[in-house]
């Protein structure tokens, strides 16, 4: 049987280290289930272990798709970052092989995020959705604290992404961030501020436009009012 993991030959664009970074082909996920937060379940291999590239030399490290395409000579802060990384001696070292470990995939998320945080302007909802893949790769393994711990800083960065109007994904658009601010406020125990957020979306004027959000927040507030009936 042919492995769905492969090992690619990359070219650091900050510090020129060239190393071997492992990929997954898609045609291996299979969706099992979804969660409310959108969090997918796959028959096999967990595409989020795979998701970001790390530098062996320098630690800059990228979502694949960003690693290999910004164009980092105007972002001086991100490769004087990178160079700081590099000659204070104090970098992560990750196995160039096809095995990803929870560990390795949670601080190669962690390095994302800290370089992601450094661009201008701040892509807060790339940043978002890595504290999304930390929150679900640890209730895969069921660390509740954890995966709380990553909700409320998704939460922060999806409040910023809402209030500052721009890098809003397509395919959720405004309503989707709306919902998403509603959910997680919901599975963090505020339901009070969740209801508020969940009556936003469904009310929102592009509303129409993403029906399946506005399934998902009438969803999101039915679970609430369901939970406030069996507390009476």
């Amino acid at each position: 049987m042919t492995t769905p993991i492969w090992l690619k030959d990359i070219e650091c664009k900050c510090c020129g280290a060239k190393f071997k970074t492992p990929r997954l082909k898609p045609s291996a996920l299979v969706v099992k289930n979804m969660d409310s937060d959108f969090h997918k379940t796959y028959d096999s291999v967990n595409p989020m272990f795979y998701a970001i590239t790390t530098c062996s030399e320098c630690n800059y490290s990228a979502r694949n798709e960003d690693f290999e395409k910004v164009l980092l000579e105007y972002h001086p802060e991100i490769m004087k970052l990178a160079q700081g990384i590099k000659t204070s001696g104090k970098i992560v070292k990750f196995s160039q092989t096809t095995e990803v470990t929870l560990d390795d995939a949670v601080n190669k998320h962690l390095l994302a995020i800290a370089f992601y945080k450094c661009f201008k302007p701040e892509n807060q909802n790339t940043i978002s959705g890595l504290y999304m893949h930390l929150t679900w790769m640890y209730r895969e393994v069921e660390d509740v604290e954890k995966e709380k711990v990553y909700l409320a800083k998704s939460l922060e960065y999806y409040i910023k992404t809402y209030e500052k109007g721009s890098f809003v994904p397509e395919k959720l658009g405004e309503p989707g961030i709306i919902y998403m601010i509603g959910e997680l406020n919901r599975r963090l125990g505020d339901n009070n501020e969740a209801v508020k957020w969940f009556a936003r979306a469904v009310q929102h004027q592009q509303i129409s436009n993403f029906s399946n959000i506005e399934n998902l927040a009438r969803d999101g507030w039915e679970k609430i009012t369901q939970e406030k009936r069996k507390a009476k």
